[in-house]
C-alpha cells in the first residue's frame, strides 16, 4: 500500500515541476511568443511520458498513473492545439508498452482532448475556486471512465481492484492540489506585474511633479521681473539688473530640463574614444574661476588613458562631480583629481576636503531630486552622473566622512587599443611612474 502511494507521489512531483518552473521562463516579455506558447505543452508532454514510464507498481496490462492530470491542464489552459498534441503523445508513448490498457488510453485521451477543447473558453472565465473544483471534477470523471472501461474489459484481463480504487480517489485530489498551485502561481505573477506597473506610475508621477515644481520656480521669478520691467518706469541700470536676473532664472530652468533629458537618455548617442587627461583638463579650466573664488586649490595627477563614451556627456559628468566638490568647500580647501589603472579599468578619483556627508545622505545619493545643498541644488546633478557612468559601462563608488571630505571613485572600461587589446607600452610606463 505504501509503495502505491509512493508511486503516486512521484507522479505528482513530476506534474508540479512545470507548474512552478514554466512561469519563471515564460513570464519574461523578451522571450519569443512561440517559446512562451509551446513550452508548457512540451513540458506537459514530457511529464506524461515520465508518468507512464514510472507508473504505480503493478504487473497487470493496465498501467495506472497520473498522466491524465497534465493532459487536462494542457487542454483546459492551452486549448485544442495543446490538447491534441498531449493526447497523441499519451497514446503513442503508451502504445510502446502494449497490453490491454492501450485501448483504455486511446478512448480516455481522446475524450479528455475533446472535452477540454470544448470547455477551454468557459473554463478560463470561471473564478479561481470554481476553476479548481471544476478541474478536480473533470479529473474524477476521467478517472471513473478509466476504471469503468478497465472493469468492462475485466473478462480478459482484470486490473488490481485496490490500485484502481486508490487511483479513483487519488487523481482528483492530486488535480485539486496541482490546479490550486497553478492558480496561485498565476495570481502571484499577475500581482507582481501590477505592483511593478504601479511603482512605475508612482515614479513617473513623482518625477513629473518634481520637474513641474523645479521649473515653475525660475519661470515664475523670470515672469515677475519681466512684468516689473514692463509695468514700472525704471532706471536703465535697474532695468538691466532685472533683465539679467530673468535671464539667469530662464537659464536655470533650461539646466533642469537638460539634466532631465540626460537622465531620460542613458545610452551614449555618438560614442567615441576619449582621452581622459585632456577631458579632465578641459573641465578644470572651466571650473578654475569658481575654484579661485572659493579659495580651492586644484591638484591634478593625470595620465592619458582612453575610454569610450560621448564627449559632452562625459564632460558634464566630470563637471557635476567637481563642481559639487568645490561647493562642498565654502571656506576653501583642496580638490585632488587622480587618474590611474585599477584591475584593467581606468580609475578617476576626485577627492575634496569639504564638509562631507552622513551615511544616510550617502545611501540616498543619486536619487532624483535629493540634494545636500538645500534651496541651491536641484537634486539632478548626481542622478545624471550615475546615469552617464552606467551608460559607459562603468561603476562609481563614493566614500565620505563628516568634516573630512568626500572621495568619488569612477571606474570605466579601458578603450581597446588599435594595435592590441591590452595596455600599450607607453601607458604601462606612465602607470609605473605613479
Amino acid at each position: 500500500m505504501l509503495n502505491i502511494f509512493k508511486d503516486f507521489l512521484l507522479n505528482l512531483f513530476f506534474i508540479l515541476l512545470p507548474v512552478f518552473l514554466v512561469p519563471l521562463c515564460t513570464e519574461q516579455e523578451k522571450r519569443p511568443k512561440r517559446f512562451r506558447l509551446y513550452l508548457p505543452t512540451i513540458c506537459y508532454a514530457v511529464v506524461i511520458m515520465l508518468c507512464i514510464t514510472l507508473p504505480v507498481g503493478t504487473e497487470s496490462d493496465f498501467i495506472f498513473d497520473l498522466r491524465q492530470i497534465p493532459l487536462w491542464l494542457g487542454g483546459l489552459y492551452g486549448g485544442a492545439g495543446a490538447a491534441t498534441v498531449l493526447a497523441f503523445t499519451a497514446i503513442a508513448y503508451r502504445s510502446l508498452f502494449g497490453g490491454a490498457g492501450v485501448f483504455v488510453t486511446v478512448v480516455v485521451s481522446i475524450a479528455i482532448a475533446a472535452t477540454s477543447s470544448l470547455l477551454t473558453k468557459r473554463f478560463v472565465e470561471l473564478p479561481t475556486k470554481q476553476r479548481t473544483l471544476f478541474a478536480a471534477s473533470l479529473s474524477f470523471g476521467s478517472g471513473l471512465l478509466t476504471v469503468a472501461i478497465a472493469e468492462w474489459m475485466a473478462a480478459a484481463v482484470s486490473p488490481p481492484p485496490s490500485v484502481a480504487l486508490i487511483f479513483l480517489f487519488v487523481q482528483p485530489i492530486s488535480m485539486l492540489i496541482v490546479c490550486s498551485f497553478q492558480e496561485m502561481v498565476h495570481h502571484n505573477i499577475a500581482l507582481r506585474k501590477r505592483v511593478i506597473r504601479a511603482e512605475k506610475m508612482e515614479a513617473v508621477t513623482h518625477l513629473a511633479a518634481s520637474i513641474s515644481h523645479e521649473i515653475r520656480n525660475p519661470l515664475t521669478a523670470a515672469r515677475g521681473f519681466i512684468q516689473l520691467i514692463e509695468e514700472q518706469p525704471l532706471a536703465a541700470d535697474k532695468r538691466r539688473q532685472y533683465a539679467r536676473i530673468a535671464i539667469e532664472e530662464l537659464d536655470r530652468a533650461e539646466a533642469i530640463i537638460t539634466d532631465y533629458l540626460t537622465f531620460a537618455k542613458p545610452a551614449p548617442e555618438t560614442p567615441e574614444k576619449l582621452n581622459v587627461k585632456l577631458e579632465i583638463e578641459r573641465v578644470i579650466d572651466i571650473l578654475r574661476p569658481l575654484a579661485n573664488m572659493s579659495c580651492v586649490d586644484i591638484q591634478a595627477t593625470l595620465a592619458p588613458f582612453s575610454v569610450i563614451g560621448e564627449r559632452e556627456k562625459f564632460r558634464q559628468c566630470l563637471l557635476n562631480v567637481m563642481k559639487n566638490a568645490i561647493e562642498a568647500m565654502p571656506n576653501g580647501g583642496t580638490l585632488q583629481v587622480y587618474v590611474s589603472i585599477d584591475n584593467g579599468r581606468v580609475l578617476i578619483r576626485i577627492a575634496d576636503t569639504g564638509v562631507g556627508m552622513t551615511k544616510e545622505q550617502l545611501e540616498r545619493l543619486g536619487e532624483p531630486y535629493f540634494t545636500t545643498k538645500g534651496v541651491k541644488g536641484t537634486g539632478l546633478g548626481m542622478m545624471v552622473v550615475y546615469r552617464i557612468i552606467e551608460s559607459m559601462n562603468g561603476t562609481i563608488r563614493i566614500e565620505s566622512e563628516i568634516h573630512k571630505g568626500t572621495t568619488v571613485s569612477i571606474y570605466l572600461p579601458l578603450a581597446p587599443s588599435p594595435s592590441s587589446s591590452t595596455i600599450s607600452d607607453k601607458e604601462k610606463q606612465l602607470f609605473a611612474a605613479f
